[in-house]
């Protein structure tokens, strides 16, 4: 017997998402679909049923032609829109449009803010981008990032080449933002060009018609933590819809823009399922579930053709706090190290205006880390920084720890006071609570030149089953239930011989934070 791979079939994820490819953020590219060994539908489509698409000539269609297709570096889909301030455009100025941060990169840490930098030289936006108008698209290179982020928000605003007045002569007018986020209930018309599991000769843009069902939400996906969320029960949706425009049904202004959905078929919390947060813990959405960003913050930077960030009211993160860098650990409350704690580094991003630094943490989506009430007395910080290492709680939750940093110690001077309108964070998960799926495997039978064999391999389900510890021999003589011979399992498939059968293969599954499965016991005749 040995471990062996077929050539013709790849290998599994391993431990958070090395070597997988979820659906969740709704960016699309064409490695989207692949998925690989994990018991998850994220090679077909994320959406329950197709949005219809729309036609340019139709009442909604014409209120949508200043979004389209946005392609990113290395081919990735979004959706985006032209906008600009109240008031009429100055034709002769370059163009903003809008869409999502992780449209520039989904790599982004929880606390980066990408201000004023050169596009990749292939990205391209093509407005007006309908099913039935092939021959009235035109194509503008990006030529700017005017602002990115993913803290709090997932927002980018983007120069492209084309001016006002020349995207006014295709009929392509900008749209305005909403001031405030949208309200429970609110009947919403979202509009966006999904290219995963869609095919290709359809991949236009598309309309669904829903409701807001919760706002606001605090909402975790993966590592990054946003706040004033919208829920909804738009269906349709998939990769390349990121960035569609939200408006109210009939509505002209801009009030949200999608975001990302929970994958159908993905268990717990993480990439591709996202999950609320609250005092009482994490919430699952269900199967479907689409998540949009307000726009009203970017709203109060705008100023006519430009977003300016220190304009008065401008509510947008510039990107000055201390940096917080942490692993984002999930771990049980107990650890062969001792009591979990959290494992956050800060350093200042400016050493006179960060002399010191104040903490607090609480469950994420119950604690405000702009109110400044319930801070630590401020730390001096070093310029090469401090390490936090307070002690986790032993209750199962998402925990946010907030970092603001500040001239002195006092924290309560006139110089503390921006520092509280944007400030840093980390999180760590508290789990105790052990997978709630049982072990499964992946087994197929090969002819092999020595005689038939057995390929074995244990199946993932994220975010429940992370990693595995295995062990197999002769079932007369292994016995699951002893902890001895157990090893990690890496990716590599078993080969077993039929003819030295019947085998015994033993498998304890576990989730991020360690918590084992009970051992399984699989009977290989």
């Amino acid at each position: 017997m040995r471990d062996a791979v077929p050539t013709r079939i790849r290998t599994t994820l391993a431990r958070g998402v090395s070597g997988f490819i979820a659906v969740g953020l709704l960016w699309g590219s064409p490695a989207r679909a692949q998925e690989t060994g994990a018991d998850t539908p994220a090679a077909r489509s994320a959406t329950a049923q197709e949005a219809p698409l729309l036609d340019a000539a139709s009442p909604v269609g014409e209120r949508f032609r200043s979004s389209g297709r946005l392609v990113g570096g290395g081919g990735t889909t979004c959706t985006a829109t032209l906008v600009h301030a109240p008031g009429k455009p100055d034709p002769r100025r370059k163009a903003l449009i809008l869409s999502n941060g992780h449209c520039v990169s989904d790599t982004m840490k929880t606390n980066e803010v990408t201000v004023d930098q050169p596009a990749g030289g292939d990205w391209t936006f093509t407005p007006a981008y309908f099913h039935d108008n092939a021959s009235e698209h035109k194509t503008f290179p990006v030529e700017h990032v005017v602002y990115a982020t993913m803290k709090d928000i997932d927002v980018s605003v983007l120069r492209i080449s084309a001016t006002y007045g020349e995207l006014a002569k295709l009929n392509v007018t900008p749209r305005t933002l909403a001031t405030a986020p949208p309200a429970p209930g609110t009947a919403l018309h979202a509009v966006h060009a999904p290219t995963d599991g869609v095919e290709e000769g359809k991949r236009f843009l598309r309309l669904s018609t829903c409701r807001v069902t919760g706002s606001p939400v605090a909402l975790h996906e993966y590592t990054w933590l946003w706040k004033g969320f919208a829920r909804t029960d738009c269906l349709g949706i998939s990769g390349g819809s990121s960035g569609g425009p939200v408006t109210a049904a009939g509505g002209d202004q801009l009030i949200a823009m999608l975001n990302t959905v929970a994958t159908p078929g993905y268990l717990g919390c993480g990439l591709g399922r996202p999950c609320e947060g609250g005092a009482a813990g994490l919430t699952e959405p269900k199967d479907d579930t689409v998540y949009a960003t307000p726009v009203d913050a970017v709203a109060s930077c705008l100023e006519n053709a430009d977003l300016r960030l220190n304009r008065p009211g401008c509510r947008l993160d510039r990107g000055e706090q201390v940096d917080v860098a942490s692993s984002g650990q999930h771990t049980r409350s107990e650890t062969p190290q001792g009591p979990a704690r959290w494992d956050a580094h800060v350093t200042p991003a400016d050493a006179r205006r960060h002399a010191y630094v104040a903490f607090k943490t609480g469950p994420f989506g119950a604690t405000d880390c702009t109110r400044p009430e319930g801070y630590s007395t401020p730390r001096r910080l070093p310029r090469s920084g401090l390490d936090h290492t307070g002690l986790l709680p032993k209750e199962d939750n998402l925990y946010v720890l907030c970092a603001v940093g500040g001239p002195d110690a006092t924290a309560h001077g006139k110089g503390w006071a921006a520092s509280f309108a944007h400030p840093s964070s980390a999180y760590a998960r508290v789990d105790n609570t052990p997978p709630s799926v049982a072990p499964k495997l992946d087994v197929r039978r090969f002819d092999h030149e020595s005689g038939p064999v057995h390929w074995v391999r244990p199946v993932y389900a994220p975010w429940e089953l992370t990693s595995y510890k295995i062990k197999y021999g002769p079932k007369a003589a292994t016995d699951c239930a002893d902890p001895q011979g157990y090893r990690p399992y890496v990716g590599v498939p078993t080969t077993l011989k039929v003819s030295e059968g019947p085998w015994t293969y033993c498998a304890i599954g576990y989730d991020n934070a360690d918590n084992p499965t009970l051992p399984a016991a699989f009977t290989l005749s």
